[in-house]
């Protein structure tokens, strides 16, 4: 279980941004460094970020019907801040050593209609700092599609798969850079928000969920998401690894992790989630002052999930999860996932159809739970 708010739900550990910047400080050029020396093709540096990009999107740029093979960058399409109302359409980007496509600081960006694949292998620093695991740690998050600090934004319809963090992310910007080697600790907070992730279709994405919505700095926020009619389909084996790569966690995950941050306003509809590493919906509220507030899982399909036994003692379609290990220091408020509806869900194969914790219960009305032998559909702890 994931218990401090360095780490999200759903995704490789973070460093938190005191270490996240003498990380980049000992290791700023590794990702430029790569791409220089194999592919001169490659953009350096792209937005400060110390990673290198196949392609760097201009304002306005529509990108479609074609193949970028990343082969040696780092990024494989860069949308960084001023380069708004960028369209990604019927393409094809595979081989990146981490984001297929990150897109940061910006806004009215549509990804939609494409693949993107074999991306995100090469994110471990060998010569970085260890983490209790025994791994060394990751030195950015690098899902196939990533949303960092963007707005007014649509992913959709595309086939996301055999990905080595994850496959779609939407997370704040800030002295946190989460697309990055390098890190600004005077940067401004910028939010996502009215973003839309709707009927992509994805699998095999290792090392992170499916789709994730979460705060990576401290009083970061995130607001007015929808994240509906995707397909997530995880890999279960019964074990925590999968080869090299990692768990396949699947899943979709709503998520307020450092402190004082928050998320507000999400709707997760009609999405199929199964037989994902962690519950198949995730509503989080990490450690002290974070919460989420109007949270909406309404009409989701799961099944199988929570096979690693995460957040609640056996499988779990729908968890709504205000972290009880959280530590609060004295005039700060535990974690809250306040206003959370959970509404006409189906969830089958499951030991528990809704697993909750903390003080707010959430909204139960017209959801159908068929549990396995000895299950409870619904468990309020």
């Amino acid at each position: 279980m994931i218990s401090t708010f360095s780490r999200t739900r759903g995704a490789r550990p973070v460093l938190a941004t005191a270490a996240a910047g003498l990380a980049a400080a000992a290791f700023g050029t590794v990702g430029t460094g790569v791409a220089a020396a194999n592919t001169p093709a490659c953009t350096p540096n792209v937005g400060n970020t110390g990673l290198s990009a196949a392609v760097v999107a201009e304002p306005g740029q529509r990108i479609a019907n074609r193949t970028i093979d990343a082969t040696g960058c780092d990024i494989g399409i860069y949308v960084g801040a001023g380069a708004s109302d960028v369209t990604i359409d019927a393409v094809t980007v595979e081989n990146a050593n981490f984001q297929g496509i990150l897109a940061e600081k910006t806004w009215g960006v549509t990804i939609e209609h494409s693949t993107v694949t074999n991306n995100a292998f090469n994110t471990i620093d060998p010569n970085g700092p260890l983490l209790p695991s025994g791994v060394h740690s990751d030195v950015s998050q690098a899902f196939a599609i990533s949303l960092f600090g963007v707005s007014h934004s649509t992913v959709a319809d595309n086939t996301v798969y055999n990905n080595g963090r994850g496959g779609i992310g939407i997370m704040d910007n800030g002295p946190n850079d989460p697309g990055a080697l390098t890190q600004d600790g005077t940067a401004p907070l910028v939010a996502s928000s009215y973003d839309t992730v709707i009927g992509n279709r994805e699998w095999a994405n290792f090392n992170g969920c499916g789709v994730v919505a979460a705060t990576q700095n401290f009083a970061g926020s995130l607001s007015h998401l929808l994240i509906a009619r995707n397909r997530i389909t995880g890999t279960q084996t019964g074990v925590a690894q999968i080869g090299a790569s990692g768990a396949d966690v699947g899943g979709i995950v709503v998520a307020a992790d450092p402190p004082k941050s928050t998320v507000t306003d999400v709707a997760v509809v009609a999405n199929q989630v199964t037989n994902s590493f962690e519950g198949g919906v995730i509503v989080n509220a990490e450690t002290f002052d974070s919460s989420t507030q109007n949270v909406a899982v309404i009409r989701n399909h799961v099944s199988g999930n929570n096979w690693g036994d995460q957040e609640a003692p056996g499988t779990a379609g729908i968890i709504v999860f205000a972290n009880p290990a959280a530590q609060v220091p004295p005039g700060a408020a535990a974690p809250r996932n306040i206003d959370t509806v959970v509404a006409g869900n189906h969830a089958w194969n499951e030991f528990y159809g809704l697993w909750s914790t903390g003080a707010d219960t959430p909204l139960l009305f017209g959801n159908h739970f068929w549990v396995s032998p000895g299950g409870t559909p619904v468990s309020l702890n």
